[in-house]
Formats: C-alpha cells, sequence, structure tokens
C-alpha cells in the first residue's frame, strides 16, 4: 500500500494541566495531532516510531482503530517520551519526565512508501544526518523544527537551545516554526520571506491566537488567521494546522486553502482536552471557509 503520509518521530504521552484541570496520561505529539488530523480528511496514514513497554497495547490498538498503520511501531527497552506541560498566565511549562531511545537508520530503512513524509521530533530523536538522508530519498518532506529546538535541564524542564542545519532546511519541503522558535533560529528580527532563505519551498509560522503566516515561492507570503472559538487546550494544535496542510496541499496546490483547512481542524483540537476531536470534512471546510475570507496577502513578507 502507498500511504498521503508517514509521520515519523516518538509517539509521546503528555500529562496537560490547565484552568487547575489535569488530564492525561494522554496520546500527543506530532504522530498523534498530526496523524489525526490527516485521517480527518480521508487521508492513509502511517507511523514511523519508537514507544517503551510503559506504552501498552491499548494505545496502538486506539491509534489502529483511527485508521492509522502502527506496523512500523518498534518497542524499545526504555520508556516512552513523556511530558507534563503545564498552561500558566505566563506562557507553557514543559518537562520531561521519560525519553524514548533515538530513532535508528535501521528504524527509517523500511519506511513505507508513501506521498509525503513528515520529519515530526520532540526531542531530537531524529539525527539530522538521518533526517537528511530521508529528505533525500522522499520528493515532499517536511520539518517541525521544535524537536531540534528543546534542551532539557537537569531539572527536566524544557527550554529552548540554538540550533539550525543548513544541510537539513535546504532539502526540505516544508518548513514549520513556531515565531519564538524562528527567533532562535535566525539569532535576529526575522520576516518569513527570511526564513523562506534557509531553504524550502514553503514556511508555516505558527502565532498562536493570531494565526499562521504561510509563504511559498510560488504564491508568496500570506496571513491567515486562526478561526475564533474557546479554547481549552492548545497542545497539538501546531501539530494538527501541519497535518491538515500537508494533506491538502499534495491534493489541491493551493496554499491559501490549505492553511485554511489545518487552521480549521485546528480550531476542533483546543476546544477539547487531548486528541478527541478532529472535525467531520464538512465541518472543517465551512470554518476553512470562514478563514479564507479573513486572509490577507503579507506585504513585503
Amino acid at each position: 500500500m502507498r500511504y498521503d503520509l508517514v509521520i515519523v518521530g516518538h509517539i509521546v504521552l503528555d500529562q496537560v494541566v490547565s484552568s487547575g484541570e489535569v488530564r492525561g496520561p494522554m496520546l500527543g505529539g506530532p504522530c498523534t495531532y498530526a496523524g489525526l488530523a490527516a485521517r480527518a480528511l480521508g487521508a492513509r496514514v502511517a507511523l514511523v516510531s519508537k514507544v517503551g513497554r510503559d506504552f501498552g497495547k491499548k494505545h496502538l490498538a486506539w491509534l489502529r482503530a483511527k485508521g492509522i498503520a502502527v506496523d512500523w511501531v518498534r518497542i524499545s527497552i526504555s520508556s516512552t517520551t513523556r511530558f507534563k506541560i503545564e498552561y500558566q498566565d505566563s506562557g507553557r511549562r514543559m518537562e520531561v519526565s521519560s525519553q524514548c531511545d533515538a530513532i535508528a537508520a535501521d528504524d527509517v530503512s523500511v519506511i513505507p512508501s508513501a506521498t509525503a513524509v513528515h520529519l515530526g521530533s520532540v526531542l531530537s530523536e531524529i539525527p539530522s544526518s538521518l533526517a537528511i538522508q530521508i529528505a533525500k530519498r522522499n520528493p515532499v518532506v517536511s520539518l517541525d523544527a521544535q524537536g531540534y529546538l528543546r534542551g532539557i535541564l537537569s531539572t527536566g524542564e524544557v527550554r529552548e537551545k540554538e540550533w539550525r542545519n543548513d544541510r537539513l532546511l535546504r532539502e526540505i519541503t516544508v518548513l514549520k516554526v513556531s515565531e519564538q522558535e524562528a527567533a532562535v533560529m535566525t539569532r535576529a528580527d526575522f520576516t518569513i520571506r527570511q526564513l523562506s532563505k534557509l531553504g524550502p519551498e514553503i514556511v508555516l509560522l505558527t502565532k498562536g491566537r493570531r494565526g499562521t503566516d504561510v509563504w511559498s515561492t510560488e504564491e508568496g507570503a500570506f496571513r491567515v488567521p486562526a478561526y475564533e472559538t474557546s479554547v481549552r487546550d492548545p497542545t497539538g494544535a501546531g501539530d494538527a494546522l501541519v497535518g491538515g496542510f500537508l494533506i491538502t496541499w499534495l491534493r489541491k496546490r493551493d496554499l491559501r486553502w490549505s492553511a485554511a483547512i489545518g487552521s480549521a481542524i485546528a480550531s476542533f483540537v483546543v476546544e477539547r482536552f487531548g486528541p478527541s476531536r478532529f472535525g467531520t470534512r464538512k465541518e472543517i471546510e465551512e470554518r476553512a471557509e470562514t478563514i479564507m475570507a479573513r486572509t490577507v496577502r503579507v506585504k513585503g513578507g
């Protein structure tokens, strides 16, 4: 079988603390949120990942029941990567309680055939050299920079660290990065056009409640708003946006519509805790139409 999207990275277990509510452990990370967003659009999705024996068969069974292929998920002697995510007035605080083994060349030697591959690292578990190899072997590859920009303090708290690999950035098709991460990568003030000069054909610059700026070599830059809704848990919103964007772009090659679809799916995710709702195809398209109506071109971006 040929898949529409293969996602490489650690499936994680999240404990989320928000407004005094504690939830989890819940499935998390790009494998979960981007994968389920793509499935909401009817895409064929497979994961290439590593989890520990503590992960449990029920989680793999749940993903399989959602239509995601988990045949390439390997079981490690190390514990599953786990995060504690706490939302405060000052922002988000993350701690790592366990970290699974890095993904090795043997783990990706049999990546299933796919139209696109998403490199969804959460804690540098995909070595840059291996990511470059994957990118060279596949025509459409997207990269979430977040995993390479995270360091872990002795307390387990996650803090940003400097990272930029120009060789990898030149090989990828789509770069997804947050404003804060982009500032670390460029070590300066930046525009989305400056980010594009790092090498990718498309850049998704996520800005939380202020939406997403998107740029491509063919269409230029646009500001895509977030759909206005009640936010209970923003965990995974950016990952869901990427999953929705990739599948729509592969099918339509329409930058604005693809970003609007991604933003629409993200709006369903934030309304509930965990990866519980991504919207029906009809609901997603209805919200995407509203988002498209408010999308504007970024001059000089």
